[in-house]
């Protein structure tokens, strides 16, 4: 059968209608018209998928350039002060003013709800192209087998020497490093144990993955690595109107301070149990802040839904206790007429 525009449906892929069909479009397309073999095609949908994904890219950057200024203000310390207390407090009336206050800041700074759907505009794409790749292994596609390159000659197979993998890992690591420079202190606390988790992770998972997807992680990696090279330059970050310094954090609201006993750092096992814990935390924390900070909603750590917890259990035993009282005295004096 020949390798023509809609080979691939007629070998039995067939995703009906969405980001997936839209990729398997492409990438027949550009395996026809180029004349490159499957691998080389792979690669090159992938790249052209990181271009036509560079101008959502920076519209990204700019509305995080928004919220980090609408940060800086004082009042947006205030709106967040609010929601939190009330959500402490079980306060309807002050996370409503919150987030009243936070609304007015997003439309004076110009900021749309709709701003966050730049970040996340590639990956339905991504992971429609990661699914066609997988369901042409699957199948598979006769000519994958000889469609590699060097030692990765069948695409169908996985990479024997785990070379693949690992240079789309770093190719991504790469790029969050790069990145890491405009980003808020906050987000960059995140960024280490997020490089520890999801670098191992990521590694080790691609490891059983076919070489055609490798491919495609490697292709990815590697311009999204050249993208953040570009848009670290100055001059490029200037004309697009981005922040070209490192972002200063905002200053976040006072909280209480609590009393915490010094930790002896425990040695073995316990120990990296203990600081991957705390690393979980602090990405759960910023996690939280940042959805706090894009939504106007927060919903409050570990320890201040316990002690929201606690408040609500001692408030409801003490309407316990008092019922119990009034109980006892209608019936003391009910008893005496």
């Amino acid at each position: 059968m020949p390798e023509d525009i809609g080979y691939l449906h007629a070998i039995g892929l067939d995703y009906g209608i969405g980001f997936t069909s839209v990729m398997q479009w492409i990438l027949e397309h550009v395996h026809v018209w180029s004349g490159l073999g499957w691998g080389a095609s792979i690669m090159a949908t992938a790249v052209l998928l990181r271009t036509l994904m560079f101008y959502p890219q920076i519209q990204s950057l700019k509305f995080n350039a928004i919220m980090q200024r609408m940060r800086k203000d004082p009042r947006s310390n205030e709106a967040m002060k609010l929601v939190q207390q009330g959500f402490q407090e079980g306060d309807m009336e002050k996370r409503q003013r919150g987030q009243v206050l936070n609304k007015m800041l997003r439309s004076e700074y110009g900021v749309s709800n709709w701003g966050i759907m730049w970040s996340l505009a590639q990956i339905p794409f991504t992971f429609g192209l990661f699914r066609i790749v997988s369901g042409m292994v699957h199948i598979p596609v006769p000519s994958l087998e000889s469609a590699g390159f060097l030692w990765f000659t069948d695409l169908s197979a996985t990479d024997p020497y785990f070379i693949l993998p690992a240079a789309g890992t770093a190719f991504m690591m790469g790029a969050l490093l790069i990145n890491a420079k405009h980003t808020p202190p906050q987000q960059r606390k995140m960024l280490k144990p997020m490089m520890y988790i999801f670098g191992t992770v990521g590694f080790v998972g691609t490891t059983f993955l076919s070489a055609a997807v490798n491919l495609m992680t490697v292709a990815l990696g590697a311009s999204t690595l050249l993208t953040a090279l570009i848009l670290n330059i100055t001059s490029i970050r200037r004309s697009l109107g981005l922040p070209t310094g490192p972002v200063d954090e905002a200053p976040a609201p006072q909280k209480k301070i609590q009393y915490e006993a010094p930790r002896s750092e425990a040695p073995g096992l316990s120990g990296l149990r203990e600081r991957l814990t705390t690393s979980l935390d602090d990405m759960k924390k910023g996690v939280s802040e940042s959805v706090s900070n894009y939504t106007g909603t927060y919903s409050g750590t570990e320890q201040e839904k316990a002690e929201r917890k606690r408040r609500e259990m001692i408030r409801k035993l003490e309407d316990m206790r008092k019922q119990q009282e009034r109980e006892q005295f209608e019936l003391k004096y009910k008893s005496k007429k």
